[in-house]
Parts: structure tokens; sequence; C-alpha cells
């Protein structure tokens, strides 16, 4: 028999290996989602403006009537029962008409307010974990803006008085005017300040429950 033949029968195989071709990683396209507890946060803390703000206006309106029915009373008092056309003085109630902006400037204002008091809520809890000085100077930037919100709310109650106060005859840009709720207001720009300012609250207050 052939030596070679017999060499070769009597070598083993060798192990045959197979090469693992690398997959390529599939891309997961990843699904926006919201942060329900922070939605539901902010849902309740406008809510709480809304009812306080409808609250405290109810109040407004009734003492500006007061003050509108008391100066009536007081004034025919001295002129004998009997109150002159040409002194201008308002004697009726606020029509709803003239309490709607006033009304809506003090929710918006209260919304603010609970926002505020929310994010305030926020991070006294993180603080309380992590006594960051960071957090704890985002108080001194917090609490002022809540006091603002307060001292806008009074300044508010005041301009629902404002339709009582007479009107200057033919004087574009009078008392009513720079006052009150019309184009270039106090009332107004007050308004729009706090309305800017629940915006960018909300906003921090979605990303700080994060």
């Amino acid at each position: 028999m052939d030596e070679t033949l017999i060499m070769e029968s009597t070598v083993p195989d060798a192990p045959v290996t197979i090469e693992k071709i690398p997959e390529a990683p599939i891309k997961e396209e990843k699904i926006p989602t919201y942060n329900k507890k922070s939605l539901a946060l902010i849902f309740l803390l406008l809510l709480g403006g809304i009812v306080l703000g409808l609250i405290l206006s109810s109040i407004f309106v009734a003492e500006a009537n007061n003050k509108i029915q008391e100066t009536a009373d007081e004034l025919a008092y001295l002129l004998g029962g009997y109150i002159p056309s040409f002194l201008n003085i308002r004697v009726t109630p606020l029509t709803t008409s003239e309490i709607v902006l006033p009304t809506l400037g003090v929710i918006v204002v209260c919304i603010s307010m609970f926002l505020l008091l929310g994010l305030i809520a926020v991070y006294f809890k993180v603080f309380a974990k992590t006594k960051s000085k960071y957090i704890f100077g985002l108080f001194f930037v917090l609490i002022p803006l809540l006091i603002e919100s307060i001292f806008l709310v009074y300044t508010l109650r005041s301009l629902f008085a404002f339709p009582a106060i007479p009107a200057i005859p033919h004087g574009p840009g009078g008392i009513r005017e720079s006052i009150g709720f019309e184009w270039g207001g106090l009332g107004q720009v007050l308004v729009i300040i706090s309305i800017f300012e629940s915006i960018g609250l909300s906003i921090l207050l979605y990303l700080s429950n994060e």
C-alpha cells in the first residue's frame, strides 16, 4: 500500500472557522415623550391661578362699585341731592364690558403668581437634597418676582375703578387712556408683561421637572 495514502488518511481534518460578519447597528427612532407629571403640575397651577383671579376680580368689582356709589352719594349730599350733568360724575355700576379686561389681567397675574409658587416649591425640594448654592441663589430671583406679582395684583385692583374717572372732552391721550386697558395704557402694559412672564415660568417649570 502506498505510504502517502496512509499518511493522508491518518491526519485529522483541521477545524474550520467561520468568521461572523458584524451586524450593522439598527438605528431606532426615538419617539418624543412628554413629562406628564410636569404637565399635570402646570395645569393645576394654571387652574389655581384662574380660580384665584376670578375670586379676586369679583371682590375688586364690588369694591369699585362701592367707591362709585359712595362718591356719587357724597356729591349728591353736598349739592343738595342733585348732581349737575356738566360734572360728568359716574353714578352707575360698572358694566360687563368694562370689567372683562381688568378681570383677565388679574387672572394672568394670579397664574404667574401660582407658577412662581410652584417653582419655589420644586427648587426648595431640590435644595433640601443637594444643598446647592446655585439653587439657593435662584430663591433670590423667584421670591422678588413673587412679591412683584402681589404688587401687580394690588395695582390692577386700583385700575378696576378707572372707568369712573371723568373723561376729558376732546383730549386725546387723556387720563383714562393712559391708566386703563386701552392700547398703551398702564393696565395693558402690566398684563402683557405678566403674559410673557407666565410663558417663561411655564417652560422653566416643565424643564425643572425633567
